[in-house]
């Protein structure tokens, strides 16, 4: 006991040495048998997928597809229009009028296209000249598609090439033939006389079914016949048939009397391209510059109209009508 009360310190020192190092037995023993606690089973592969939920897939994207709207709720009243959500509202003043380029009842902003029209083709309706613009550079501007319910965003949308196709006048050719008379049953002389696009008299010989040297016309039948003429005197006027073979037209000669065949040509001009001007003879084909796949006849020729038609596939004829420029 004497020890302990004059060394005191050193039996503290002792016992906590002791109990350090009884502590650290405890903690080593059990740090061996961490690895226990903490094994994990090996994990066994699996290649299966599971059944997709197709319907509630579906009506999640549906869903996600919709466009939310929102009624502007009026009591004991129709909604007027819907209105996007997160989205403002175009507002324009017109004249002191304030209008909704929403509202489809509202007054048109830039006529005769309608508001609606403007805003799906992001058109500026803010500027005034917007329907003579060519967003799309197909040379139609903005009122012309809209006429034609095409696209003008898209140079490949765009209304027929004909719209800018204008007939500029009619020109006319003359042929002039003269049944001067029957050698015999089987043979008729016919006389080409002189014109401004045939100058010099050309004679033909020919039996029925034979065409002219020149291949414009074709004999076809002939009708022996007499009459009187100025003086009473009974005369030949038998009638020769022939087709003028560039239209195909069926025409009269009368012995002795000229008959004058016109020809005629319609000078027109495509505006499309930086402009051109072409003729074109009745009954003949032509192409226009920027299609050359279409093919288009000019079908009949007036003053202040012509008639051009063409076929979009095999079989279908289509018919219009050409006018001058306004």
């Amino acid at each position: 006991m004497d020890w302990l009360n004059k060394n005191w310190d050193r039996a503290i020192l002792t016992a906590v040495g002791l109990a350090g190092i009884a502590l650290a037995v405890v903690f080593g023993l059990k740090a061996r048998s961490y690895p226990a606690l903490f094994e994990i089973e090996p994990a066994q592969p699996n290649d299966e997928l599971p059944v997709p939920e197709g319907p509630k897939v579906d009506g999640a994207q549906a869903f996600l597809d919709q466009e939310a709207k929102w009624v502007l709720p009026i009591k004991g009243t129709e909604a007027p229009k819907p209105l996007p959500l997160f989205v403002s509202i175009p507002i324009v003043e017109v004249a002191g009028e304030l209008i909704d380029m929403n509202d489809p009842k509202a007054r048109q902003v830039r006529p005769p296209a309608s508001n609606q029209w403007l805003l799906e083709n992001g058109l500026d309706f803010l500027d005034g000249g917007v329907m003579g613009q060519d967003p799309d550079g197909d040379e139609f501007t903005n009122e012309e598609e809209w006429t034609a319910k095409t696209n003008p965003k898209d140079s490949g949308s765009h209304p027929p090439y004909t719209d800018k196709l204008f007939l500029l006048s009619r020109k006319q050719q003359s042929y002039i033939l003269k049944f001067m008379t029957m050698p015999d049953e089987q043979r008729f002389q016919i006389q080409r006389l002189p014109s401004a696009a045939y100058p010099g008299n050309q004679n033909f010989m020919l039996r029925i079914g034979e065409s002219s040297g020149d291949n414009m016309f074709r004999v076809e039948s002939v009708e022996k016949k007499q009459g009187q003429n100025n003086l009473g005197i009974t005369v030949d006027q038998s009638e020769l048939t022939v087709t003028y073979i560039p239209t195909g037209e069926s025409v009269k000669l009368i012995r002795g009397v000229e008959q004058p065949i016109p020809t005629y040509y319609g000078e027109f001009e495509f505006v499309i391209g930086g402009g051109s001007k072409f003729f074109v003879k009745k009954g003949d084909p032509f192409v226009l510059p920027v299609d050359p796949d279409t093919k288009y006849k000019l079908v009949d020729i007036q003053e202040q109209e012509a008639e051009i038609s063409f076929e979009p596939e095999p079989g279908k004829e289509v018919k219009l009508k050409i006018t001058p420029k306004k």
